[in-house]
């Protein structure tokens, strides 16, 4: 239990907040991206720009049933843990990408992003919330999860790319997993 003093909401008391886990790690290791904060250089706003990327391009690849598009924001050792299991990105896209396959549609939503630049290395978190649609009709019901992406990138002669990922669920609706009746 932490006490934490909320600057201009309750001024003369503190609340207590326990850190709840998420993954690996507690929710406060999010601290760097607090406020207050600066303006990034051009240069800076460029990288941003293409780390926070590539999570939107592997979306596009999952929901586009496009593998090559999925494993091309991928470096070729990188790894990745999440729902899965943990294991090298190689071995662990293809398990994602057919088990989204199964459905008649899905919609990964990306929302919320914070990212940081150092140098050639970048952490970018991104929120998503998925949407996995059956097919109309089949009795089953849909399956909406809510993820958290925190993803390692390094910057390659030919662009950024993911190193590692950590796939993080915050909800789950619906049934998971699938069940094969």
């Amino acid at each position: 239990m932490a006490n934490v003093r909320i600057a201009g909401f309750w001024p003369t008391s503190s609340v207590s907040v326990t850190p709840r886990p998420l993954g690996s790690i507690f929710v406060g290791e999010w601290t760097q991206w607090r406020g207050p904060i600066a303006s990034p250089s051009p240069a800076e706003l460029a990288d941003r720009y293409a780390a926070s990327q590539l999570v939107k391009v592997y979306a596009l690849g999952i929901d586009m049933r496009d593998l090559d598009t999925v494993f091309s924001v991928f470096a070729p050792d990188a790894f990745v843990e999440g729902m899965a299991g943990s294991m090298p990105a190689a071995e662990y896209l293809p398990t994602i990408y057919h088990g989204a396959a199964v459905y008649h549609a899905t919609q990964h939503n990306i929302t919320n992003q914070h990212v940081t630049v150092d140098g050639d290395e970048a952490l970018v978190w991104s929120y998503a919330v998925c949407y996995h649609i059956e097919e109309p009709g089949n009795g089953r019901d849909d399956l909406v999860v809510a993820t958290q992406y925190r993803d390692r990138c390094r910057r390659f002669d030919d662009g950024w790319l993911i190193t590692h990922r950590q796939s993080v669920p915050q909800w789950i609706r619906g049934p998971y997993p699938r069940s094969e009746s």
